[in-house]
């Protein structure tokens, strides 16, 4: 009897015992099929967020038309379906809170920045306190405002429209002192800023 050749050891070693060519490659064309399974999932997934991204954006953009046409109840409700589609779509948050307010909705317009701080708690998002310590002043929110103001003044020591705002928070309470440490604040950062100069010069009157 003759031994096997290097061609038939080959062979049995990749076979096995009782096992063909034939079903090791379809095992092994079964195996990459399924591999590749999640592959075209997350394919889908990418295509379906592409496809809502898109449909925000044009949702946005006729928002912003119809808000620079002074049609804010139609423009907050376009925004707010942009947000469900794009959560994270900071500008959108703004832009509802500024057509709320024109509506006078401020409780609405405090709530949309208030989401989008809590999605964004990030140092350079301290204009939203600022803005949003702008708009609850406008509203006679004068506590709220200050907190907020103080809190975008922590955040950014340097935005010296916060230090102004803030301190006309300050004068409405009555904290005298703490408007034209604020004021004076403004004119360390911004010394050309007039308006600055002038509610120091009532101060002092």
């Amino acid at each position: 009897m003759q031994p096997p050749n290097r061609q038939d050891r080959r062979s049995s070693i990749i076979r096995g015992p009782g096992v063909s060519i034939t079903r090791v490659r379809r095992w092994l064309v079964g195996a990459c099929l399924v591999a590749l399974l999640p592959l075209g999932w997350r394919i889908q997934e990418v295509a379906a967020e592409l496809q809502r991204e898109r449909r925000a954006t044009s949702l946005y953009s006729e928002g912003l038309t119809l808000y620079l046409q002074g049609r804010s109840p139609k423009a907050a409700h376009l925004f707010r379906q942009a947000i469900a589609l794009a959560p994270l779509a900071a500008d959108v948050y703004g832009d509802l809170a500024e057509a709320e307010v024109r509506q006078g909705n401020v409780d609405a317009a405090v709530h949309t920045y208030r989401r989008l701080l809590a999605i964004y708690p990030y140092t350079y998002f301290a204009s939203l306190y600022r803005q949003l310590g702008f708009i609850e002043l406008r509203a006679g929110r004068t506590a709220d405002a200050r907190a907020d103001l103080e809190q975008a003044v922590e955040l950014d020591p340097r935005d010296w429209h916060a230090y102004f705002l803030l301190g006309h928070a300050y004068r409405r309470l009555g904290e005298t002192e703490a408007a034209r440490r604020a004021w004076q604040r403004v004119l360390s950062l911004h010394p050309d800023y007039q308006p600055a100069r002038e509610q120091i010069r009532r101060l002092d009157d």
